[in-house]
């Protein structure tokens, strides 16, 4: 019974670890590029690496761990920090765009987590042919994630 439990919170926990310095990372870039330490061609390499992470986090962990749950959770909670981030700061903070709009974030937010989550879960299997469909759903991933940048 400990044993189970302890693999539980493993498979929770550690992603959620994961998950949480990848939002740090990405926060990283903004922080420099606000202050204006870092050479630009240097904040656009680290800015070229944070749109990648996203999507090549959930296969690294999925192919290390073969832990389906963490896969799925580092493929999704990082995307779901992304939009507290970027969005949902600022629905809180009464800054409400159209009905339109929010349709389209949360279309575009809701797909890329599902994405992210399906990249892991498939990462995470011990064969070559799920391998093959989480690198097709990562590129699918990078193709929506830049025809949603506005």
């Amino acid at each position: 019974m400990e044993k189970m439990k302890t693999k539980v919170i493993r498979s929770i926990i550690v992603p959620l670890l994961v998950s949480a310095l990848i939002h740090l990372f990405t926060l990283s870039v903004f922080i420099f590029d606000t202050f204006h330490i870092l050479p630009q061609l240097l904040v656009v390499f680290i800015a070229v690496i944070n749109i990648f992470i996203y999507p090549i986090a959930p296969i690294f962990y999925g192919l290390q761990t073969k832990d389906r749950i963490g896969s799925v959770i580092v493929g999704t909670v990082s995307i779901l920090c992304l939009f507290y981030k970027l969005h949902l700061n600022s629905f809180i903070a009464g800054d409400i765009p159209e009905t339109e709009r929010i349709i389209n974030i949360f279309t575009y937010f809701g797909s890329l987590t599902i994405i992210g989550g399906l990249e892991g879960y498939f990462a995470s299997k011990e064969q070559f042919d799920s391998l093959i469909i989480a690198i097709v759903f990562m590129i699918f991933w990078i193709s929506i994630f830049l025809n949603g940048l506005d």
